[in-house]
């Protein structure tokens, strides 16, 4: 064992420059062409409007949107403008191959945690069809999350993706940020994530920061539903509604990103390690949501 422990470490500092100078050359040039500009969703209040005697801390309604109805064109639209949209009543048999994806959690493993599968270029059959055709991205990853943890920190992921996420088992609440306020935040650097630093990611009581801009998107997602949203972009916060959910997040290629998460991401050690340690080491892991580095949804 301790061999093996000894090879894995001495893998992963090989890997790990490789993949950060990978990441690097990725996304800096994505930085370079918004020249440090984050893009806006229309129809919302500015950024300034607080400035201006406008209230802060509205709370937006999101679009709900049945799968019969659904059009591509409608569905790619709300991915151009960074807007987040429920899609419910999808399918349920495209859903099937997840099971493949929902390994057993090995005994002895904390119950009050957040349990991760991940899996790089996973094959999904009908669903990836599903998703390619209507909202016209491929999947490039996607992460199992269940576990009978409370929330975790507000926070944009690393690396461009937009995220279908769909909820297999239970309920959340969730909060997500118009990408024009991110200059109104004070954020932390994660290694896989920048992070609202006021937030509390055990907590609702704790969001008094949304009050500090013009509004926010907040809702409830369960059993069956899609959430379609851009990730890389929006500050977003999840808390258990329910015990114990289970969630599939599918991450879908792009390139539309804020300049602040792109900006953590080049020359990034630590994210480049933990993202190593993905592809080397896919098995599930533990993570505790009160990490000031902060968490995933």
């Amino acid at each position: 064992m301790g061999l093996k422990n000894a090879v894995g470490d001495l893998l992963h500092m090989i890997v790990s420059p490789f993949v950060m100078a990978g990441l690097t050359m990725l996304e800096l040039p994505l930085l370079l062409l918004t020249f440090g500009m984050e893009s806006s969703i229309s129809g919302l209040p500015p950024a300034t409007s607080m400035k201006e005697g406008g209230k802060g801390g509205q709370q937006f309604k999101i679009d709900v949107i049945q799968a019969d109805d659904l059009k591509p064109e409608t569905l790619r639209k709300y991915v151009k403008n960074s807007e987040p949209v429920i899609i419910k009543n999808c399918p349920s048999k495209m859903f099937d191959t997840l099971t493949n994806y929902a390994p057993e959690i090995p005994k002895g493993t904390p119950t009050d945690k957040l349990l991760i599968d991940q899996f790089t270029l996973p094959s999904l059959g009908a669903l990836s069809t599903w998703i390619k055709e209507y909202v016209g991205k491929p999947v490039v990853y996607m992460a199992r999350f269940s576990g009978g943890y409370k929330g975790g920190y507000a926070h944009i992921d690393s690396f461009p993706s937009y995220n279908f996420y769909y909820v297999r088992r239970g309920k959340k609440k969730v909060y997500i940020v118009p990408r024009q306020y991110n200059s109104l935040i004070n954020f932390g650097s994660g290694y896989d994530s920048i992070f609202v630093k006021e937030d509390d990611p055990n907590s609702q009581g704790k969001l008094k920061w949304l009050e500090t801009i013009p509004g926010y998107w907040t809702f409830e997602v369960e059993k069956g539903d899609v959430l379609l949203f851009n990730n890389s972009a929006c500050i977003h916060k999840f808390m258990n509604v329910t015990h114990n959910p289970e969630i599939f997040t599918m991450r879908l290629a792009s390139r539309d990103a804020s300049p602040l998460t792109l900006w953590n991401d080049c020359f990034n050690w630590t994210g480049a390690k933990y993202f190593t340690s993905i592809f080397l080491n896919p098995k599930t892991s533990v993570r505790d949501t009160a990490s000031i580095e902060g968490t995933p949804t």
